[in-house]
């Protein structure tokens, strides 16, 4: 749960079809990628209000609970992220490791004021 449904797809997403898709593509004149993938933003914006909640009780069950999830946490957002770099540098080069970085840095900022200790 928190490797998959948080960390990989907590960078993802954003990063891929916010970032890439959306704004990227879209000004190359790729707009109807971005069109044809707009149903995957907008399942992942609504999928984000359950994993929140999800990660909030469960931290909010134990301190044990709370440092184990926030271990996870570390753990694997750091393996998506190191994983996105590369996918990401395919397409933007230059850019790939300050944008992994900056979302990256959000997804932790969303998870601690769901109650994990980063």
């Amino acid at each position: 749960f928190i490797a998959w449904n948080v960390a990989f797809d907590g960078l993802l997403y954003p990063l891929v079809y916010e970032h890439i898709v959306d704004s990227h593509l879209s000004a190359k004149g790729a707009a109807a990628v971005a069109m044809l993938t707009q149903f995957m933003t907008n399942w992942f914006n609504e999928t984000q209000k359950w994993i929140n909640g999800a990660v909030k009780i469960m931290a909010a069950e134990s301190d044990s609970n709370r440092d184990v999830l926030s271990e996870w946490f570390v753990d694997w957002s750091q393996r998506a992220a190191d994983a996105q770099r590369d996918i990401v540098g395919i397409v933007l080069p230059d850019a790939a490791a300050e944008l992994v970085a900056e979302y990256h840095a959000a997804l932790s900022t969303r998870m601690q004021k769901n109650g994990l200790s980063l």
